[in-house]
Parts: C-alpha cells; structure tokens; sequence
C-alpha cells in the first residue's frame, strides 16, 4: 500500500471531494492539473482529466450503500471500531491491520453486553495481534469466547490481515463484510446498468468506475464477488480499464480515505492507496 499526503479537496460536491482526492493520490497525481468537471444535469461522467502527454482519464463516480439492516449493523460495529483503531501497540511500528468482521457477527445475546465485547475484543488484540506473522492478502481467522453473565460464552468471528512495512495512520483498520443477498446484488447490477455506457461513452483513453463505499459495514470483496457473478451479463464491463473502491468511512472525520482497484479484465487486484488529507494549523 501507498501513503499520499494530499491537500483537502476544493470542490463543493461531496461526489467532486472524493474523485477530486482520487487524482491527487492516482500514479504520483499526474491527471490531477488538468480536469474538466462535467455538468451533472446531462449524462456525463464525473471529470475527464488530462495528463500532460494528453492521455484523458474518465471518472465516474457511484455510491453502494450496504443492505437491509445495514444501519442497525453499522450501529453496532462503529463503537468497536473506534475503540479498535484507536489501540497503538509498540510491536506494531511499521505494520498495518485490517481486521474484518463477519456479517451479523453479534447476536441478540451479545447485544445486551456491547462494554463486555468491547473490552474482550481489546483484550484480544493487544494480546494477539503482535502473535500474528504478516500475511498480505491471507487472513487469519479467530473465532474469540465472549463469556457473559449466567455462565454463557457466545463466539465473535474475525479475520485479520497483517502488512508489513506500512506507516498508516490508524494503524488498525476495522471493517464488517457484506452478506450475500438479493439487495447487494440489485444494487450492484444498477450501478452496472446506469454507469458502464456514460463511462464507455466518455471521449477518454483510460476509463474508471469509482464506487464508493461510506460506511464500516461496506465491503469491496462482497461486491466485487457480485460484478464476477454478472460479468457475462455486461459485455460492456471489460472495457472499463478499473474500478476503484474508495472507502470514505474515515474522510469526514479523520481526513483519510482508502482506494483499492480492481481490474475486470484481469480480475485483479492492483494499486492500495491510502488518501490521508494534509492537516491545517487549526487543526494540528
């Protein structure tokens, strides 16, 4: 993964911010001097922005918003996660965590006693996480013991996912996992239907679909997994050059966002930014 300092986005938009951030942080911000944003009342994409050999990046942007329950779910994972990335352990400088909860991963019962998951998980983590070996794209997965009250004992599941030679600020970066469902699906198979032809329209050499994804529940890897499941169903999919997942949970608040892309012709994985917004003197 690649840490860029960039300057906070200028545009008024909140669609504008994260493409705008995008090409500041895109292969050392070469398309950034150049871009034409395009008016949103007709069919365009985003911008098409210009390099200086001439090459024309097009960037259209769209949003996936989780599933149904999502916002109970999200309820649910944001106070963990704020404690969890706010944990700074000695033994991992110079490494980056990433860890992943399963979907529904507290029932009923555990609901009732979030303080005791809280601390357990804590626990858990400062006790483990410098056990664990780097593992870049293999997660480990723990199944933890909550025990509770009356003697009972629920599982929490999580997978982890340790990098090395990473100066990332959070340095743990907690996140759900999508569940599989006939929302995701739908949602995926609109974005695909009311994006693909603007963006293979556009008058642009490089073409990408940027899909952003705002909340700790979103997961790439769960949509992802739906665009190879309708692949044949678009045929206009493989002339998308990537798609690039911005996970803009922490933009807002701590000025950072994560871009992973993927490319449909390859069904890789290529380029892990991490977007962390230059902070001003008020701020600092």
């Amino acid at each position: 993964m690649k840490t860029i300092i960039c300057s906070p986005p200028t545009r008024a938009r909140y669609d504008e911010k994260i493409v705008e951030v995008f090409l500041h942080t895109y292969d050392e911000g070469r398309f950034a001097g150049c871009p034409e944003w395009l008016p949103q009342n007709r069919k365009n994409v985003e911008v098409i922005a210009t390099s200086p050999d001439g090459t024309r990046l097009a960037i259209e942007h769209t949003r996936i918003f989780a599933f149904d329950g999502h916002m109970e779910q999200e309820a649910i994972l944001r106070p963990i996660a704020e404690q969890l990335e706010f944990l700074r352990l000695p033994e991992l400088s110079g490494k980056w965590v990433q860890v992943w909860f399963k979907p529904n991963f507290i029932g009923t019962l555990l609901r009732r006693h979030s303080q005791i998951v809280q601390d357990q998980l804590v626990k858990f983590l400062t006790e483990r996480l410098p056990t664990i070996p780097p593992s870049l794209h293999q997660p480990h997965h723990f199944s933890i013991p909550i025990p509770i009250p009356a003697g009972k004992c629920p599982i929490v599941e999580l997978d982890i996912e340790v990098w090395e030679n990473m100066n990332i600020n959070p340095p743990i970066c907690v996140s759900g996992l999508l569940p599989r469902g006939r929302r995701l699906d739908s949602l995926v198979e609109h974005a695909l239907e009311t994006k693909l032809q603007k963006l293979v329209d556009a008058d642009a050499d490089t073409k990408f679909l940027l899909i952003d994804m705002p909340s700790h529940t979103d997961s790439d890897i769960a949509v992802v997994s739906v665009i190879r499941g309708l692949g044949g169903r678009f045929s206009l999919l493989p002339k998308v050059n990537e798609i690039v997942f911005a996970r803009t949970f922490g933009f807002k608040s701590e000025g950072y966002i994560f871009f992973r892309m993927w490319n449909p012709r390859t069904q890789g994985w290529s380029d892990f930014i991490n977007a962390q917004m230059e902070r001003t003197a008020s701020q600092a």
